[in-house]
């Protein structure tokens, strides 16, 4: 197992790709601190429950690693540094810092409410801040770590009435460039992914917003993808093993990049 040994801590593990992540990881032997905020944060669809997170947990368990829920938010500072010391008290140690968690709202830019601008930009932008803020130092302690954050396919390529969304998403492709320059002192790999449009809980969400079938949505922003038929449609499978890939040391001298996987959406 290419992770065996190895510490994950993994938000927005309640359900969809987060919790395809630490399930991965785990089946490559990781251990994981599978982290959701368990509640909705308005005005955004439904999020993760603690029901889910738990199941997430559950299942990993059962795949023979260990894991622990915890319930905190990675817009607070507080909740983050309180999560990072649970689970540097449970293991000792973080090898690998999976920032997953992310939301999502349709908006023209005339509409942005000052809800709206909160939630998304203190999730996408501020919650991956949080998280480093605080694993960053235990990571140079170790000479030692793999940090993947997600971005998107629509961070890298602008789309319409989701401004707010692209622009966070655009900042954390330039912060996971910049904190690999930074840490590479620290022998740290820094690298991100770019999704591009999966059947998960953000989808259907947004073809709420839209009212719109989700069918429909998902049809529709998967239109210009470059693969067509089966192979145009990326699933959480495909994001969960390139993140595999990066926190593994088959990835060792890949530092600074994002990769979009997005049945080459990005490159249409």
């Amino acid at each position: 197992m290419k992770l065996e040994g190895k510490v994950a801590f993994v938000t927005g593990a309640a359900h969809g790709q987060g919790a395809s992540h630490a399930k991965y990881l785990a089946r490559e032997g990781a251990t994981i601190a599978a982290l959701d905020i368990c509640h909705d944060i308005d005005p955004i669809y439904p999020l993760g429950t603690r029901d889910e997170l738990d199941s997430t947990v559950e299942t990993i368990k059962e795949q023979g690693s260990d894991a622990i829920a915890i319930e905190a938010d990675v817009r607070s500072s507080e909740q983050m540094e309180a999560a990072v010391k649970r689970t540097m008290e449970k293991w000792g140690r973080i090898d690998i810092l999976c920032n997953n968690a992310g939301v999502c709202i349709v908006e023209a830019v005339d509409e942005i409410s000052d809800r709206s601008l909160d939630a998304v930009i203190d999730v996408n932008v501020k919650g991956i801040f949080n998280t480093m803020r605080y694993i960053a130092p235990i990571m140079k302690q170790q000479r030692y770590g793999k940090v993947i954050n997600t971005s998107s396919a629509g961070g890298i390529k602008a789309l319409p009435y989701v401004s707010h969304y692209a622009a966070s998403k655009g900042a954390v492709v330039l912060a996971t460039k910049s904190w690999a320059n930074e840490l590479a002192e620290w022998e740290i790999n820094v690298n991100g992914v770019a999704p591009g449009t999966i059947f998960t809980g953000m989808i259907t969400g947004i073809a709420g917003q839209l009212s719109q079938d989700a069918d429909e949505a998902f049809e529709q922003f998967n239109a210009n993808n470059m693969f067509k038929g089966e192979r145009g449609y990326v699933t959480v499978d495909d994001i969960s093993k390139m993140i595999v890939f990066l926190a593994s040391d088959d990835a060792r001298m890949i530092t600074g990049q994002v990769f979009p996987v997005d049945a080459g959406w990005v490159a249409s």
